[in-house]
């Protein structure tokens, strides 16, 4: 299967995975063409929309151009173009890969409730939030790789949730700076924190237990989930390669001068490649 790219959608869409995506831009760059620059695409398409909530001044201003998307995914739907280099980047791989447009519809519809600072009603609409945000990249992933739809959604919703709720808790003080608490009241209450605590970035010692335990949780949903990674082929394997940046991602989150309220757990640029590339090459996630 091969789509034509023209340069500008490779440009565009590079540049927004490098930027914003860059554990999916990695492995997608370690996939062979034509699927490499379809991953990209992908990638820089759940890029474009985490950034909308992060770029919007006011909450129409997102809802303005969360719009523009849904009518783009239904015209992209039936064969045409828009014009704009990522959107028919989208529209040519939902084509050639036999995507179903309902999956990056969904993406755009749950980032509209990043527009606004209401806060995480519960566990399950993290969990549902997660899913279309972080999951259904990794199901398109999956499926652009030749796994089959019934078994890409299956991995996909274990890995979606390890990686999110990963990213969730590295950059909580993101969040919390906007005004907006990511983790639901039950999670709070369950652990003895307060939402004007956490919204007030003042890390307590159970402020700390509960993200220490939330860690703990992560590890051992990815420690279940990797042997049905490694029952993968190498090539199809490429498609969930992010996450062999949980368990470094989970140390910089745990680590002791860290104030997980008022300090970003990053990683390295060359550590994420290393990671990456170890992985790849070796399978150990």
């Amino acid at each position: 299967m091969t789509s034509t790219r023209s340069p500008n959608e490779l440009i565009e869409a590079i540049r927004l995975a490098r930027l914003y995506e860059p554990e999916r831009y990695l492995a997608a760059t370690l996939t062979p063409e034509p699927e490499r620059t379809a991953l990209i695409a992908l990638a820089a398409f759940a890029a474009g929309l985490q950034r909308i909530a992060a770029d919007a001044t006011e909450p129409l201003l997102g809802e303005i151009r969360l719009q523009w998307w849904r009518d783009s995914l239904d015209q992209l739907a039936e064969g045409g173009r828009t014009g704009a280099p990522l959107a028919d980047a989208i529209g040519a791989d939902m084509i050639t890969y036999a995507l179903p447009p309902a999956l990056p519809a969904a993406m755009t519809e749950a980032r509209a409730f990043d527009l606004y600072n209401d806060p995480m009603p519960d566990a399950a609409a993290l969990d549902g939030h997660l899913a279309k945000t972080e999951a259904i990249p990794f199901e398109l992933a999956l499926r652009v790789l030749g796994v089959a739809s019934s078994e890409a959604a299956e991995l996909a919703a274990p890995a979606g949730r390890v990686f999110g709720f990963t990213r969730l808790l590295a950059r909580l003080p993101v969040h919390l700076a906007a005004g907006r608490l990511p983790l639901p009241r039950e999670v709070l209450d369950r652990h003895g924190v307060t939402s004007a605590t956490m919204l007030a970035g003042t890390t307590t010692p159970a402020v700390r237990a509960m993200v220490a335990t939330l860690a703990r949780d992560i590890s051992a949903t990815g420690a279940v989930l990797r042997p049905r990674i490694m029952a993968l082929s190498r090539r199809q394997r490429a498609s969930l390669l992010p996450l062999a940046l949980v368990l470094p991602y989970v140390h910089a989150i745990g680590a002791h001068r860290r104030d997980p309220l008022r300090d970003i757990a990053d990683l390295a640029p060359m550590t994420r490649v290393w990671r990456i590339a170890v992985a790849h090459w070796s399978g150990r996630f």
